[in-house]
């Protein structure tokens, strides 16, 4: 009897291990089968978008976006070449992958909801000023969309963030904003001792015509101050807008930037235009267009970094005569865009 008992005992004791030893599978089995197959997050509008958790095809409607998913070493995983102008016609001359993929977008066009969905993307990165007509056509598709700003340096590093996030390479973003800042930082420590009764009065126009100017809601005025410069046009608001050739004399700045977008004029156009004869940049032939030859580096991240030690460099060169700016580039297109300014055929 007393054997019999002890079998027992024995074998409920081994029934409770074997139990005790299954039940973490099972518990992780459960936790593994509960995980969300999506992830829920909020965009630059504030729109909550629901995405799938692990994203391999990836849209990039815009410059700005597309130029982040390079910096972020996710070009992979675009279903399109997501980089457009200047700046495609060049990669596409050195990048056979780049090459070989479709470009769904030509200058100025609209992107269909039918030439997308068929590249059969998980999610659509899209500029938050994007026409919202379209975005809701694209979701209505079952497309899943998310809406990027750059028009600020604080909205494009919230950008890439949130793109890092998406796509799963959150280290490699806090690596680019790390290496904008330590260019930004070395502008900042060669102008912040300019007093502000020295700094260049700047105007920054285009891309229309000459009598478009920057405001200071715009990127542009922040990499004017970043230089050290002071922008002529910073009492008005708005993008772009349009001021008289009075206006611009009584500024009387003493450098003028031409935006880069569309090279529709050049420092000629200025200098033989009798509107500016009076004014100072005119008069001190300190007029220049803004680069490049193969993209703005007026647009928000990664380009406008460069931009903002060109102009640093162009208004202070005395401050900045150790600074190679085609070596600065190289090395920067070479980071986050995988060949180097040179290769891709860039001047200044």
């Amino acid at each position: 009897m007393k054997k019999l008992i002890l079998f027992f005992s024995v074998l409920f004791l081994l029934i409770i291990l074997t139990a005790c030893s299954k039940s973490p599978v099972a518990v992780e089995g459960k936790e593994k089968a509960a995980e969300s197959a999506t992830v829920l997050l909020t965009d630059q509008l504030g729109r909550q978008v629901e995405i799938p958790r692990h994203i391999q095809r990836i849209a990039a409607l815009d410059h700005f976006e597309g130029h982040i998913a390079f910096a972020l070493g996710q070009q992979d995983k675009l279903v399109h070449q997501a980089l457009y102008g200047k700046l495609a016609q060049a990669m596409i001359k050195v990048d056979a992958n780049f090459r070989a993929k479709p470009q769904i977008r030509q200058e100025q066009k609209t992107i269909t909801t039918e030439s997308l969905a068929a590249l059969n993307p998980q999610v659509i990165f899209i500029n938050s000023s994007f026409d919202k007509t379209q975005l809701l056509q694209f979701e209505s598709a079952g497309m899943k969309v998310i809406a990027l700003k750059g028009e600020t340096l604080a909205d494009s590093y919230e950008a890439v963030r949130l793109m890092a996030k998406v796509l799963g390479c959150e280290d490699r973003g806090e690596k680019y904003i790390a290496a904008c800042d330590k260019l930004l930082q070395l502008v900042k420590d060669r102008t912040s001792g300019i007093p502000v009764d020295k700094r260049l009065n700047v105007l920054f126009t285009g891309p229309r015509d000459v009598f478009s100017v920057a405001t200071k809601d715009m990127l542009q005025s922040s990499i004017i101050e970043t230089a050290g410069g002071k922008n002529a046009a910073s009492e008005i608001k708005g993008y772009w807008i349009t001021v008289s050739p009075e206006q611009i004399s009584t500024w009387n700045p003493d450098v003028i930037f031409l935006g880069s977008s569309l090279d529709t004029y050049s420092p000629d156009a200025l200098y033989t235009n009798p509107h500016f004869a009076t004014v100072k940049a005119v008069q001190d032939k300190r007029v220049y267009s803004f680069p490049s030859t193969i993209g703005w580096w007026d647009y928000p991240a990664p380009r406008h970094i460069l931009g903002t030690i060109w102009a640093a460099k162009t208004l202070y060169p005395e401050n900045f005569s150790d600074i190679d700016m085609i070596k600065v580039a190289d090395e920067f297109y070479f980071e986050f865009l995988g060949h180097s300014f040179t290769e891709l055929g860039g001047k200044l």
